[in-house]
C-alpha cells in the first residue's frame, strides 16, 4: 500500500471514522465536537483524508445529510488503525499556516531570525519563504509593525509593545474559532496525546507564546473578580480578557512592556473600569509577584471599556462616555432603518434597549481603535445582506460621533443582528409561491407536494408543471417565486432540484432559498408601497419641517448666569428658560433631571452639556443655550455652557430628527459653538436659521426628486 502521510489530526479523525457504520455513520459536527474543534476546522482536513483512503483502497461514504463512513469489515478497520500507528507524522504546513507561524515568532523573537531556521523548520525553499515574507511585510503594515530583512543578520521587526500584542492576538483569533477558544479556556485541549502530535498542531505551535499555567491562573482571578465585584462577562468578553491578560502578563515576564500617552492614561484612569482594572494587577502581581506599570492598568482599562462589560449600575458605564448621548445615537440609526425600509420600530423598546447597550462597549472601541471579533461575519454578510447594507448607512453616525475614518464591518454586523432581529419579530416575511415539477409521475409528485407542506410553512404551493415545456413568462405572470424539481432544470428561472423523498440536506437548501425569496418578496413589496405614497408623504413631511423649524426659531433663548453650585443650578435655570408658568418649569425640570440620572450628556471637547427631554408643555420644540460666567466643575468636569433642547412628547415623526441635526452642529462646525458661547440673541437665532434652513433645503430637494420619479 502507498504511504502517503498524514498530519496528527487528519490521523484522530480517521480513528473516529472507523468507528463509524454503515447503519450508524458520523457527522461532521459530532467529529468536531469529539475533537473540541469547529466543523469548519475538520471539513478543512477532510480533502486530504479522503485522497489517503483512496490510495490506500478503502471504501469512503459521503451521505450528504446524513455524515460519514469507511465501510469496511472489522478486518480492514483494524488494518487502518495499525497504518495509522506507523504513520509518521506529516510536518507540510499550508501557505497560511507557514505566514501565521512565521509573523508568530517574529513577534516573540528577542533577537534576528536567520532565514535557514525558517526554510529547514517549515520544509520550504528560500523562494517560498520570500514570497511569504512579502505577505507578512503587507498584514504586518496594518498593524504598524516594520519587517526588516537584513542578509548576514537575518529578520526582525520594528514597532510599538502595544502593536506587537494586538497582532498576536490578531493571528490566535484567525486561527481558532471561538468554540475552540471555549474549549481551550476549558482545558479541553487533550494532554494525553503522543507529544510529537502536539507539537506539530498549528494551534498548539502558535500558543506557544502563552504559558498555558498561566491561562489557568488568569481564568482564577477573572472568576474571583467577576464574583468579588457582582460583574458578568459574556463569553466572548470573557474569552477576550483571558487571552488579553495572558498574553500581558507573559510579555511583562519576558520584560516587554507597554508605554501608553500621559494625557490618555489620565484620561482612563477616571473611569470606572480603570478601579476594575487595578484590582486585577492586585491580583495579578499578588499571583504572579510580579510588578506592572499603570500603563499596563490603562491597556487593561481600554479592553473593560471595549468589551461587552455588564455592571449592577450599568448608568456608570453609561455615564463614562462623557461625550455622547448614546440612547439618541440608538435612535438615529432605527430612525435611518424604518427611513429606509417604511417601517416604524421606535415602539420596540427591546430592540432600543439591546442597541443602546451594545453601543455602550462598541463606541468605546472604536474611539480607542480596538478590533472586535464577530465569528457570524460572513453568514451575517451574506443571508442578511440588505440589512446589513442598510445598517451600514445607518452607521455613517458613528463615524461623525467617534472620528474615525471608517467602522468595521463587524461592529456593523452585530448592529445588524438586533435590527434583524427587530425586523423579523414584525413578520418580515411572505408566502413562497412554489410550483412542482416531477417528469417521474403523478404519485412521487404528490408525495414531494405532501412532504413540502408539512415541511415548510412560509410557502404557498400552486401545482405543478412539465419539465418538458416550461413557460417562464406565465410563471412571471403568475407570480411563481420557484421551482421545486426532481431533476436539474436548464432554464433562465429560479428552481431547485432535490430527491423526491426529501434529504437533510434538500430542506437545508430548500428553507434557505425560500426564506430569501421571502425577505426579497417583503421587500419589494414595502419599496412598492413606498413609492405610492412617496408624494404624500414627502409634501406632509416638509409642511411639518417648516412649521417646527419656524417654531424653534421663533423661541430661541440665550441665559447668561454665574455663582453656580450644582448641576441642579444649571437645570433649574433651563427648566425656566422657556416659560414663566410653574407647573411647566416643574414638568421640564423633572424630565431633566430624569433625563440626567440615566447617563450622563456632557460634551467633554466642548465642556458642555446637552440637557435635553420629552414633556408636554409645548406643542413645538425648543432650543436654548445657558452661558456660565465662570467654569463650573462637577465631578472633574469642566463646563462652561449648557444646550438645552425640548421636544413635544407626541412629536412629528420629523422633530428627533431635526434636534439631532442642531446637535450635530456643535461637533461639527466650529463656528455654532463659538457663536452660542459669545454672540447675541440675535446673532444665535440667525445660525440657527442658517443650519436649519441648510436641513430644509435639503430635505425639500430630496423630496422633489422622490416625486419627480414616482
Amino acid at each position: 500500500m502507498k504511504s502517503k502521510k498524514l498530519n496528527s489530526r487528519q490521523k484522530e479523525i480517521i480513528q473516529i471514522l472507523t468507528k463509524s457504520t454503515v447503519t450508524s455513520p458520523i457527522t461532521i459536527a459530532a467529529i468536531a465536537e469529539k475533537l473540541s474543534l469547529s466543523s469548519r476546522t475538520v471539513l478543512r482536513e477532510m480533502p486530504k483524508i479522503e485522497a489517503w483512503l483512496e490510495e490506500n483502497e478503502f471504501k469512503f461514504i459521503k451521505k450528504p445529510g446524513v455524515g460519514l463512513v469507511i465501510d469496511e469489515d472489522l478486518e480492514n478497520q483494524k488494518l487502518i488503525l495499525e497504518l495509522l500507528e506507523i504513520e509518521k507524522i506529516h510536518k507540510e504546513y499550508s501557505r497560511e499556516e507557514r505566514k501565521k507561524i512565521i509573523a508568530n515568532e517574529l513577534l516573540i523573537a528577542k533577537e534576528p531570525i536567520k532565514l535557514f531556521y525558517f526554510t529547514s523548520h517549515l520544509k520550504v525553499s528560500e523562494g517560498t519563504l520570500s514570497n511569504d515574507l512579502d505577505s507578512i511585510e503587507k498584514w504586518l503594515q496594518d498593524f504598524n509593525i516594520k519587517l526588516i530583512r537584513k542578509p548576514g543578520l537575518g529578520i526582525y521587526i520594528e514597532g510599538r509593545e502595544n502593536d506587537y500584542r494586538k497582532a498576536l492576538i490578531n493571528i490566535l483569533y484567525d486561527t481558532l474559532e471561538e468554540k475552540e477558544l471555549i474549549n481551550l479556556l476549558k482545558g479541553s485541549l487533550k494532554t494525553n496525546r503522543n507529544e510529537n502530535v502536539i507539537e506539530f498542531s498549528i494551534e498548539n505551535r502558535l500558543l506557544s507564546f502563552i504559558d498555558k499555567s498561566i491561562i489557568k491562573s488568569i481564568e482564577e482571578i477573572v472568576q474571583g473578580l467577576e464574583k468579588d465585584i457582582d460583574i458578568h462577562l459574556v463569553d466572548s468578553a470573557y474569552i477576550g480578557l483571558v487571552v488579553h491578560l495572558s498574553l500581558a502578563i507573559q510579555r511583562i515576564k519576558n520584560n516587554e512592556n507597554i508605554k501608553m500617552d500621559k494625557a490618555v492614561l489620565d484620561e482612563l484612569s477616571k473611569s470606572p473600569e480603570f478601579r476594575i482594572g487595578e484590582k486585577i494587577v492586585r491580583d495579578i502581581e499578588k499571583r504572579f509577584e510580579v510588578s506592572i506599570p499603570k500603563d499596563e492598568i490603562g491597556y487593561i482599562t481600554m479592553h473593560l471599556k471595549g468589551a461587552k462589560l455588564r455592571l449592577n449600575s450599568v448608568s456608570d458605564l453609561e455615564k463614562d462616555l462623557n461625550n455622547l448621548d448614546v440612547k439618541q445615537i440608538a435612535n438615529h440609526i432605527i430612525t435611518v432603518v424604518e427611513n429606509e425600509l417604511n417601517v416604524y420600530l421606535k415602539n420596540d423598546e427591546k430592540l432600543i434597549k439591546d442597541l443602546t447597550n451594545h453601543l455602550v462597549p462598541a463606541i468605546s472601541r472604536l474611539k480607542m481603535k480596538l478590533n472586535i471579533r464577530n465569528p457570524l461575519l460572513n453568514n451575517i454578510k451574506d443571508k442578511y445582506s440588505v440589512e446589513y447594507e442598510i445598517t451600514k448607512k445607518a452607521c455613517e453616525i458613528l463615524k461623525i460621533q467617534t472620528k474615525v475614518d471608517e467602522i468595521p464591518e463587524s461592529e456593523i454586523a452585530y448592529i445588524t443582528m438586533h435590527i434583524a432581529a427587530a425586523l423579523y419579530k414584525k413578520g418580515f416575511e411572505d408566502k413562497v409561491k412554489v410550483v412542482i415539477s416531477c417528469p417521474t409521475g403523478i404519485g412521487t409528485s404528490s408525495l414531494l407536494e405532501a412532504i413540502l407542506e408539512k415541511e415548510f410553512n412560509n410557502i404557498e404551493l400552486m401545482g405543478t408543471i412539465s419539465a418538458l415545456n416550461i413557460n417562464e413568462e406565465k410563471l412571471k405572470e403568475d407570480g411563481i417565486d420557484i421551482i421545486v424539481s426532481t431533476i436539474p432544470l436548464n432554464i433562465d428561472f429560479k428552481n431547485v432540484c432535490v430527491n423526491p423523498i426529501l434529504s437533510l440536506q434538500d430542506k437545508a437548501i430548500l428553507q434557505d432559498n425560500f426564506r430569501r425569496i421571502s425577505k426579497q418578496k417583503k421587500y419589494k413589496s414595502i419599496i412598492k408601497k413606498a413609492k405610492v405614497n412617496k408624494s404624500k408623504i414627502g409634501i406632509r413631511e416638509i409642511t411639518d419641517l417648516g412649521s417646527e423649524i419656524i417654531s424653534i426659531i421663533d423661541n430661541v433663548k440665550i441665559k447668561v448666569i454665574d455663582n453656580v453650585k450644582s448641576l441642579e443650578d444649571i437645570i433649574d435655570v433651563g427648566s425656566k428658560l422657556f416659560t414663566d408658568n410653574e407647573d411647566d418649569i416643574k414638568e421640564v425640570k423633572n424630565k431633566l433631571l430624569q433625563r440626567e440620572d440615566i447617563s450622563s450628556t456632557y460634551l467633554h471637547e466642548l465642556e458642555i452639556i446637552l440637557l435635553h427631554c420629552k414633556c408636554n408643555c409645548f406643542s413645538n420644540s425648543r432650543f436654548g443655550y445657558i452661558r456660565i460666567k465662570d467654569e463650573f466643575i462637577d465631578k472633574e468636569k469642566i463646563i462652561r455652557g449648557a444646550v438645552v433642547s425640548i421636544i413635544p412628547e407626541e412629536s412629528k415623526e420629523i422633530t428627533p430628527e431635526l434636534m439631532s441635526k442642531l446637535n450635530s452642529a456643535l461637533i461639527e462646525e466650529d463656528k455654532f459653538i463659538e457663536i452660542l458661547r459669545q454672540e447675541k440673541e440675535e446673532k444665535v437665532v440667525e445660525e440657527v436659521e442658517r443650519i436649519l434652513k441648510d436641513f430644509y433645503l435639503k430635505k425639500v430637494q430630496k423630496s422633489l426628486e422622490a416625486i419627480k420619479n414616482d
